[in-house]
């Protein structure tokens, strides 16, 4: 699995930077991408910061229900994912985060990332709960 930007790990949390122009359906698979990565290093916990990615459309709800479906396939219950994103791309009531949690994955979305990383970090991985 390769991914165009690195990943870099800090104090167990693993930092994904995207940058430059792509679709929705690019930034999905990205992020799919990166949660698989993280899963099969057992790196529980992923901030995405996709304020770098320029062209995407925002999502409908179907996308957002489609995207973290998806996301919960790949975490299979073991990452923790927080996305920090132009606030334009954040649904009012955070649709997907709820669908999210219907699949099983634990996530949120912020548009800076100071409040994501402090959700992330007092984020339980699933196995402790």
């Amino acid at each position: 699995m390769r991914l165009p930007e690195p990943l870099v790990v800090v104090d167990g949390v693993c930092l994904f930077r995207p940058r430059g122009e792509c679709s929705l359906v690019e930034a999905v698979d990205l992020i799919s991408r990166a949660i698989g990565y993280c899963r099969k290093r057992s790196i529980v916990k992923l901030l995405v910061n996709g304020t770098g990615l320029v062209g995407m459309s925002v999502p409908s709800l179907v996308d957002r229900f489609l995207m973290v479906e998806e996301w919960a396939h790949k975490a299979n219950g073991f990452v923790i994912v927080v996305l920090v994103v132009d606030a334009k791309y954040i649904h009012p009531q955070k649709f997907g985060v709820k669908v999210a949690a219907d699949f099983g994955l634990m996530c949120d979305v912020y548009d800076s990332e100071p409040p994501a990383l402090d959700w992330l970090s007092g984020a339980t991985p699933p196995s402790v709960r």
